[in-house]
């Protein structure tokens, strides 16, 4: 056989191999995208420090609302389906809300049902993307009304990635 004949038939072995490798799920392409797939481990509790900017409304719910920077933290128990952070209205480290997870995102919604800033408080939702890392809390009013209070970013206690 040929030099030429040779490398024919090992580059021909080579792409039969590459498409057998991509059938049977052992190599990813990800062609047309810039990022990567990513997939998340859902198990055990993800504890994250957040720096967040807090607006807090005054008597009403008029601007402009009293700002400030904090840190702290939360968790997201995919054992117990649960997450908490010390928030100040429905959802307390103490008071835990039920954890949903949305691929990337993770989502923390508690019920609830009390009168503040002249409405009535149905609800409070914090999420948290574990891919960009930004976390973000609302409040939900009556009348399908939301309210945003914080805003920030989150990162891993133990500095691995989400």
């Amino acid at each position: 056989m040929s030099k030429t004949g040779s490398i024919l038939l090992a580059m021909a072995l080579m792409v039969a191999a590459g498409i057998v490798a991509v059938l049977t799920g052992l190599v990813t392409l990800n062609i047309g995208s810039s990022s990567k797939p990513q997939r998340f481990a859902n198990k055990g509790a993800l504890e994250v420090v957040c720096e967040v900017e807090v607006s807090r409304p005054g008597e009403t719910l008029d601007s402009p609302f009293d700002s400030s920077k904090l840190t702290l933290p939360a968790i997201f128990n995919f054992e117990e389906n649960t997450g908490a952070y010390p928030g100040e209205y429905a959802i307390s480290m103490n008071r835990k809300g039920t954890l949903h997870i949305r691929g990337e995102v993770l989502e923390i919604h508690r019920p609830s049902m009390f009168k503040r800033h002249g409405v009535v408080i149905i609800g409070e939702r914090v999420t948290l993307n574990r891919q960009t890392g930004a976390f973000r809390q609302s409040l939900e009013l009556n009348g399908g009304k939301r309210l945003d209070l914080v805003r920030g970013t989150c990162k891993r206690t133990d500095n691995a990635p989400f």
